[in-house]
């Protein structure tokens, strides 16, 4: 793997993933762009805080997802019992 080069907060990084160049440039796109909400939105000057907040950031979205997505899981298995229930009634 070669990488691709992404620039994120200015910095310009060589990145590799196993999904793909675009895949990878679509991701710095993303935190490039969190990372600037954050420096328009908060009194962060720092460039560390300004990365740590993103960060946070990124991690309270994923916790939220895997909350919401064990939750449909566990909807979906409710109801798959249900459905063996009526069907062996």
């Amino acid at each position: 793997m070669k990488g691709v080069s992404v620039e994120i907060m200015g910095q310009s990084l060589t990145v590799m993933s196993d999904d793909g160049d675009e895949w990878a440039k679509t991701l710095a796109a993303t935190v490039d762009e969190k990372i600037k909400y954050i420096r328009a939105n908060s009194r962060a000057v720092n460039s560390v805080s300004v990365a740590i907040l993103a960060a946070l950031n990124f991690a309270d979205e994923l916790e939220r997802l895997k909350r919401d997505h064990q939750t449909l899981i566990d909807q979906i298995e409710a109801l798959n019992r249900r459905l063996s229930v009526a069907m062996d009634a």
